[in-house]
């Protein structure tokens, strides 16, 4: 995958982030307590897997040992910290040549196994796990009565891509 595309992923996973978080923050918090405490573990657990694999592309130790932290973020915390871990993202795959993308990486997992991977493939991962995970959020707010941003890539390039 070329660094173009990679990057307008990251900024469609940049929008869809903080238009989720937008759409959580509608949500009751006494109407809905358990159901908007998941939601908000859901975001927090994609920020997490998006540190753990920034700090895997940059060589450092993330500190992280589960895929989830014990304290639930405010959903004020979540719109600061995604959008500022998705703009490291966005900064360092435009600085990144195409041999870059495509070196591998070894890292240690969470649970203690070891792995390697591309940096292309770190990307992909990371953008694919997030999607996953924000369906599930999606259909949770839906539960609540909430309107679920569209997270499609469709209506990101035709609204939002300048």
């Amino acid at each position: 995958m070329d660094k173009n595309t990679l990057v307008t992923l990251l900024k469609f996973k940049r929008w869809i982030d903080a238009e989720t978080l937008k759409a959580v923050k509608g949500i009751s918090e006494s109407a809905y307590a358990e159901k908007r405490h998941l939601m908000l573990r859901l975001m927090n657990h994609i920020h997490v897997v998006d540190m753990i694999f920034r700090a895997n592309i940059s060589g450092q130790q993330h500190g992280y040992t589960a895929l989830n932290t014990p304290e639930t973020p405010s959903v004020e915390e979540l719109e600061v910290k995604m959008d500022d871990c998705t703009n490291w993202y966005i900064q360092r795959v435009s600085s990144m040549a195409p041999a870059d993308l495509g070196e591998t990486i070894k890292f240690s997992f969470v649970d203690g196994g070891e792995g390697e991977m591309t940096a292309t493939d770190m990307l992909n991962h990371m953008l694919f796990h997030g999607t996953y995970h924000r369906g599930a959020v999606g259909w949770l707010i839906s539960e609540c009565g909430g309107v679920p941003p569209k997270d499609v890539l469709t209506v990101f390039l035709r609204d939002h891509h300048h």
